[in-house]
C-alpha cells in the first residue's frame, strides 16, 4: 500500500501544514532512509575528482599548499599578545609582529585543535584585520595558507572567522587588477581549498577579469579556469573563447584534463558548436575507452550528449558499439546509468547496451536513488525498450513496489516521483493508488507550487488516468478543469498557419501539405488538438459512412487551447455516430517521434496513438521519411489516397 506518512512527518515543520489536511487514504506507515544520498555528495565528489587531475598532472597547474618547510608546533601561547589596542594605525614594526603572532595562533590552534572563533582571539583577529590591507604580496598568501591549517569551524559565520576571511576577501578583491592570470588561479586556488569560493568575492571577480584572456591561455591556464567556472557553476561573458582555444590544445590534453573542461562546458550549459571539436572529442573516447576513468568518461559523454546534433549520431554509433564489448560490466552504476542516457536527446538507441544496464539496475536496485530511479525509466519509457529477456518488465514492477518505501525521498523529491509514474505509464505500469496518491491537490501544490501549470508530466498523467483508465472505475483525484484550461493555453502549441508570422517546422510544413491533399479529396477536415497534452494537433475528419463524404465538426466542439480532450462525440454531437459516422484521426509522426535508425516510435508517441483508439478514432499514421520519399505531387495524392481507403470508402 502507498501512503503518505502523517505521523513522523508531521514532526517536521516543512511539511506539517502540507500534511494537515491529508485525506485518510494518502495516511501509511512506510519509512525509507537513504535520503542523506543526495545529488551534493556526488557534485562534490566530482569537484574533489577534478582537483586531483590538476595535482597529477605534469604540467603546470597554479595549485595552492603549505610550505613545506612549515614544522612549527606551538603547545603553549603567549596570553600578553592577545592584548591588543585596536584604535590606533598599525605601524611597520608592528605589522610584522601582527603577523608573526598570527602565524603562531594559527600553528597553536592546529596544535591543541582550538577553534580561530575562540573569544581570546577576537581582539587579536579584529586588529589584525585592521592590518591586512598592509600585508605584502607574500604576507597574503601566507595568511591564506595558515587560514588552510585552522581547524575548521562549525559555519563559515562563526565568529572571528568570518571577520578573518572577509577581510583577507575583501583586500584580494583590491590587488585584483595587479595580478597576472597565474597569481589569480593561484589565490582562487586558495579560495577553493578554503570552501570559501563561492561565498567569497574573489573568485567571481577574478572570473571576470580572466575571462577577457581566454583565447591567450596556455592548455593550463585554460583547465583550471574552467575548473574554476565548473565549481561557481557559472559562465564567463563569452564562453565561445574557451571552444576556440580548446579546439587548438585537445590533442595535446590527456582525457582526464578533457574531462574537467567538459565538466565545466555541461555545467554553465555551454553546448559545444565546433562539429570538428566534436569529432576530435569522440575520437579521444573512443581510442581510449578501455582505460578511462568513470569521473571522465561521464563528464565527456555528458557535454558530448548535450552538443551533438544529427551529423554526429554516427560516431555515437561507433562509441556505443565500442562500449557493449564489455566496458559497462567494470564501471560504476552511475556511469552506466549515463552511458544509457547518451542517445536520448537523438533517439538514438543501442538495445544491447540499454539491457545490459536494465540488468545492472535490477542487481543494485535498493542503493539507487530516486533521482536515478526517475532516469533510467525515463530511457525505458522514451525508448519504449522491449528486450529478449523481459527486464524491462521485472524493473518496472520492482520500481512500482520499491516505491512504497521510498515516502522520505518522495517528500523531498516529489518531482522526480511524478515524473517516475509518467514514463512507468509510458512502459504501461502503474498503481492506481500511486496516481492518485500523485494527483492529489495538497501534493501537486507541495510539489509544484505555482508552477503547477506548465508542469507537462502532470498533464499527460492526468490525461493517463482520464483516458487510459475510464474503464477501470478509478476513484482518485484529477486535475481540476481550471488548471486544465491554463495548462492547455500555456503548454499546447499554436495550430501551424500558411502565410504565419511564426516559422513553420518541418513536420508542421507536411502537416499542411497533408490537410491541403486531404482537402482535395474530403473538403471538410480540421486540424484539432484532441489530446491537448500532446504537442502537436492533429487532422480530424467527420466521415458519412452512407454519403461517402466529410461533414463539418459540430458547432458545440470545444475552442482550441481549453485543455479538453476530444473525444467523437464532442466533435459530432448530437449526430448518430454508433453506426453512421467515423472520426477519423490523420497523426504525423515526425522525425522526433521515431527511434534514429529504426521504425519503432518512441513511448510518448506509443502512448499517444494507443489514446486516440481508447478515444474511439480511426488512426491514419504517416512518417515523416515515408513523405520525403515522395517526389511528386500525384505521387503524394495517391500516398493519401491509399491511407485513407484502409479506414474510409473513398
Amino acid at each position: 500500500m502507498f501512503r503518505l506518512v502523517r505521523r513522523v512527518l508531521c514532526t517536521k515543520s516543512k511539511y506539517s501544514k502540507f500534511l494537515n489536511e491529508t485525506p485518510g487514504w494518502l495516511i501509511g506507515r512506510n519509512l525509507h532512509s537513504s535520503q542523506s544520498r543526495t545529488a551534493k555528495i556526488f557534485k562534490d565528489h566530482e569537484n574533489i575528482y577534478a582537483h586531483q587531475v590538476l595535482e597529477q598532472s605534469a604540467n603546470p597547474y597554479q595549485l595552492f599548499a603549505l610550505h613545506k618547510q612549515e614544522h612549527i608546533a606551538y603547545t603553549d601561547l603567549d596570553e600578553s599578545m592577545l592584548t591588543l589596542k585596536s584604535d590606533e594605525k598599525v605601524t611597520k614594526d608592528e605589522l610584522k609582529i601582527l603577523f608573526e603572532n598570527f602565524k603562531a595562533v594559527a600553528f597553536y590552534c592546529k596544535g591543541t585543535n582550538c577553534t580561530i572563533s575562540d573569544q581570546r582571539f577576537k581582539a587579536f583577529i579584529n586588529r589584525y584585520c585592521v592590518a591586512i590591507p598592509l600585508l605584502s604580496h607574500e604576507q597574503l598568501l601566507e595568511s591564506l595558507r595558515l587560514l588552510l591549517i585552522l581547524p575548521k569551524e562549525e559555519t563559515v559565520r562563526s565568529d572571528n572567522f568570518i571577520e578573518l576571511w572577509n577581510a583577507l576577501d575583501v583586500e584580494c578583491c583590491r590587488r585584483i587588477e595587479n595580478w597576472d592570470t597565474d597569481e589569480l588561479l593561484l589565490v582562487c586556488d586558495a579560495w577553493y581549498k578554503l570552501d570559501l569560493a563561492r561565498i567569497g568575492e574573489f573568485v567571481k571577480e577574478a572570473l571576470r577579469k580572466m575571462g577577457r584572456k581566454v583565447r591567450k591561455m596556455t592548455a593550463s591556464q585554460l583547465v583550471q579556469t574552467m575548473f574554476l567556472c565548473n565549481v561557481m557553476r557559472c559562465s564567463l561573458y563569452e564562453m565561445m573563447d574557451f571552444e576556440v582555444n580548446l579546439a587548438r590544445y585537445v590533442h595535446t590534453m590527456s582525457l582526464d584534463e578533457l574531462g574537467v573542461m567538459s565538466m565545466g562546458f555541461f555545467k554553465t550549459q555551454t553546448p559545444l558548436r565546433n562539429p570538428e571539436l566534436l569529432d576530435n572529442l569522440y575520437k579521444r573516447l573512443i581510442n581510449e575507452l578501455d582505460t578511462a576513468k568513470d569521473i571522465t568518461l561521464v563528464a565527456i559523454l555528458k557535454v558530448l550528449r548535450y552538443s551533438s546534433k544529427l551529423p554526429q549520431v554516427d560516431r555515437m554509433k561507433e562509441l556505443l558499439d565500442k562500449m557493449s564489448q564489455g566496458k559497462l560490466e567494470t564501471m560504476s552504476l552511475l556511469s552506466c546509468l549515463h552511458v544509457a542516457l547518451f542517445g536520448c536527446e537523438l533517439q538514438f538507441c543501442n538495445s544491447k547496451i540499454i539491457e545490459c544496464v536494465l540488468m545492472r539496475f535490477e542487481r543494485e536496485l535498493e542503493q539507487t536513488r530516486l533521482k536515478d530511479l526517475e532516469r533510467i525509466c525515463l530511457v525505458m519509457g522514451l525508448f519504449n525498450i522491449k528486450t529478449p529477456t523481459g527486464i524491462e518488465k521485472t524493473l518496472c514492477t520492482r520500481v512500482l513496489d520499491m516505491l512504497n518505501n521510498r515516502i522520505d525521498e518522495i517528500l523531498k523529491y516529489p518531482t522526480c516521483f511524478l515524473n517516475c509514474l509518467h514514463y512507468l505509464t509510458l512502459c504501461g505500469f502503474y498503481n492506481q493508488e500511486m496516481l492518485a496518491a500523485a494527483l492529489d491537490e495538497k501534493f501537486l501544490k507541495h510539489a509544484c507550487g505555482s508552477n503547477l501549470v506548465m508542469n507537462r508530466n502532470v498533464f499527460h498523467l492526468d490525461t493517463f488516468v482520464k483516458v487510459n483508465l475510464k474503464d477501470e472505475n478509478y476513484l482518485g483525484p484529477q486535475l481540476a478543469d481550471k488548471h486544465r484550461k491554463i495548462m492547455g493555453k500555456m503548454l499546447t502549441y499554436y495550430i501551424p498557419e500558411r502565410n504565419s508570422k511564426y516559422k513553420v517546422s518541418a513536420t508542421d510544413n507536411i502537416l499542411l501539405e497533408i490537410k491541403e491533399i486531404i482537402s482535395a479529396l474530403l473538403p471538410h477536415n480540421t486540424l484539432k488538438h484532441i489530446l491537448p497534452n500532446y504537442e502537436r494537433p492533429d487532422i480530424v475528419i467527420c466521415y458519412d459512412r452512407q454519403q461517402r463524404t466529410s461533414i463539418p465538426l459540430s458547432n458545440t466542439c470545444p475552442e482550441d487551447y481549453t485543455g479538453v480532450i476530444l473525444t467523437p462525440k464532442h466533435v459530432l454531437s448530437e449526430l448518430d455516430d454508433a453506426g453512421n459516422y467515423k472520426t477519423v484521426a490523420v497523426v504525423i509522426a515526425g522525425w522526433n517521434t521515431v527511434i534514429r535508425n529504426t521504425d519503432n516510435y518512441t513511448g510518448l508517441f506509443s502512448m499517444k496513438l494507443q489514446q486516440l483508439k481508447l478515444l474511439g478514432y480511426k488512426l491514419v499514421v504517416i512518417n515523416w521519411y515515408e513523405w520525403r520519399e515522395l517526389e511528386t505531387y500525384k505521387d503524394r495524392v495517391d500516398f493519401i489516397r491509399r491511407r485513407l481507403s484502409r479506414i474510409i470508402n473513398l
